[in-house]
């Protein structure tokens, strides 16, 4: 029986890069790089806590007794070369210490391109200030911020060789080792051509997919899914604006610009069926829709948001399907979710792993043989998820209720409602349905249900006198899209039950209108009630 964990996302931010500018004390250390709390409150991920987060996550996996570890991409903040270099240091030392062996695949956040490219980050200063650090000399002279060279993503061929001892090449202690390419780990043997899509424009690029036995009878196989498609005219691919970022792209893409990873894919599914093998394959993006068949709604109700761009499509998912690799693990969306299809008789399940630093906090372990594997989810919580607390009250935009959380996953619980606040309600919902859940109780959510004419957004009026506000079930619904069952523990029983009575009330219900506010408020919680599964179903029918 193989057992092995899978973290997908620890986004590792060095708190300590060296960057040259007044950063305060911390930890008896001087001049931390800590990032503000407002960047944090706007981002799918908190910054400073991963500093204690992987290596908590890390700490109980050696506490297990697992040797082997795959990070199933963005294993750091942004790429940056200090943040890298330290992340890359934390897996030396569980290396050498405890005898972990680890497999990395990259994400959106890790690497760039051909290109590498600059970032630019917020900190706070020594004397309660906000710095700006970036690697991008132009900024230095029109913005004054500080130049640290050491802020900027590495390209692939820069990073490859720093990665080469976690998979990306062949290793001593490998019982065996191929890629899409066969069995020759170099670099320039692992070159394809990527083409723009008018096909005026082609590209050489680096592939860092591969396969490894680092324990017999295990295959471990790593897709490398990041797909940066050259721009139409941008033929120097060294430039990082001559390619579209990888972020939205994923297996979508994958499909279409780099097939010789699905045949790859299924000779390697066969090959391990014949040989007994325990087949696991991971990548950075999802293979299959994690939403629970939402997506449609969620375009009509809000628009092409982040969730639409980045969920697979059926005929992207069916293609992964027909490869026969049988079970996939991915990170990129920060979700807890297992989704299962069904092409030509073929399953393929995708298994979506939360990050350690976004809710629901958590990790995958895997154990299994050539009959098949299964995943336990395990939470994060360690003791110094507050230790940047005290940086946080000083900020003037400080919410003091998101920093008096009691354990590391309240805290992220509470970072639900900061990103319902300062990103998904501002950026991804229609205005006039933001307005009407700024402002409505669920009482008046009630009273709507029973209006019998459609009522247009723009016209409602809240009559709230108390009680449960419309923020509260918004930042719920996003908690449990987020989290599934994972999220119910942190929900408190007697809200979860008006919501049950709430998706009851509007589910016997239908207006002509689609687009009346009823109708959006309906979709909304059937949205909900497909996130809460089984439990939701049961609790309507009662």
């Amino acid at each position: 029986m193989h057992k092995i964990a899978i973290i997908a996302d620890p986004h590792y931010h060095e708190v300590f890069p060296g960057y040259r500018f007044d950063g305060p004390d911390f930890d008896g250390k001087p001049m931390a790089a800590i990032r503000t709390r407002t960047d944090s409150a706007a981002s799918t991920r908190i910054f400073n806590e991963s500093y204690f987060a992987f290596p908590a996550v890390l700490d109980a996996c050696v506490k297990d007794g697992i040797k082997t570890i795959a990070i199933a991409g963005d294993l750091t903040d942004d790429g940056q070369v200090a943040t890298m270099d330290g992340a890359l240091a934390l897996l030396q030392h569980y290396s050498e210490t405890h005898g972990v062996r680890f497999f990395l695949t990259p994400g959106n956040h890790d690497v760039f391109a051909m290109s590498g490219r600059h970032h630019t980050k917020a900190f706070y200063t020594k004397d309660g200030g906000i710095a700006s650090v970036t690697s991008n000399r132009q900024l230095v002279q029109g913005e004054g911020a500080v130049l640290e060279e050491r802020m900027f993503c590495r390209s692939y061929s820069d990073l490859a060789p720093l990665w080469a001892p976690y998979g990306i090449q062949r290793q001593e202690k490998d019982h065996y080792w191929e890629c899409p390419f066969g069995v020759d780990d170099a670099f320039d043997k692992r070159m394809f051509e990527i083409a723009s899509r008018d096909g005026s424009v082609i590209h050489r690029q680096l592939d860092l997919s591969y396969l490894v036995e680092p324990e017999p009878g295990l295959w471990l196989v790593a897709v490398d899914a990041n797909v940066f498609e050259p721009r139409k005219g941008c033929k120097d691919g060294s430039h990082f604006d001559a390619v579209s970022d990888s972020t939205d792209a994923g297996w979508n893409s994958l499909v279409r610009l780099k097939p010789f990873v699905l045949d790859w894919l299924a000779n390697v599914s066969a090959r391990a069926k014949i040989q007994g093998k325990t087949l696991v394959c991971f990548s950075h993006y999802p293979a299959i829709d994690t939403y629970d068949g939402t997506v449609a709604d969620e375009d009509f109700l809000f628009g092409a948001t982040q969730a639409v761009r980045r969920t697979p499509w059926t005929m992207t998912s069916n293609a992964v399907a027909r490869t026969g690799i049988g079970i996939h693990f991915s990170g990129h969306l920060h979700v807890a979710d297992t989704s299962t299809i069904e092409v030509d008789g073929t399953r393929l399940t995708n298994v979506a792993l939360p990050s350690p630093v976004a809710f629901p906090p958590g990790f995958a372990v895997v154990t299994g043989d050539f009959r098949g594997v299964s995943a336990d989810l395990r939470r994060v919580e360690f003791d110094r998820f507050d230790a940047f607390f005290p940086f946080y009250r000083n900020d003037a935009k400080a919410d003091s209720s998101w920093i008096e959380a009691s354990s590391y996953g309240q805290f992220l619980y509470g970072h639900v409602a900061q990103l319902v606040r300062n990103r998904y309600l501002p950026h991804e919902w229609p205005t006039d349905l933001a307005r009407v859940f700024n402002q409505a109780s669920l009482e008046d959510l009630f009273a709507l249900a029973k209006i019998a004419e459609p009522v247009a957004a723009g016209d409602f009026v809240s009559q709230r006198v108390g009680g449960l506000s419309a923020i509260d079930l918004v930042v719920d619904w996003y908690a449990v899209r987020k989290g599934s069952e994972f999220a119910l523990q942190f929900i408190p029983s007697n809200r979860l039950e008006l919501y049950f009575k709430l998706i009851a009330e509007y589910g016997c219900r239908q207006w002509a209108d689609p687009a009346c506010l009823q109708s959006q408020v309906k979709l909304f919680l059937d949205m909900m009630a497909r996130y809460l599964g089984a439990d939701a179903t049961a609790r309507e029918a009662v």
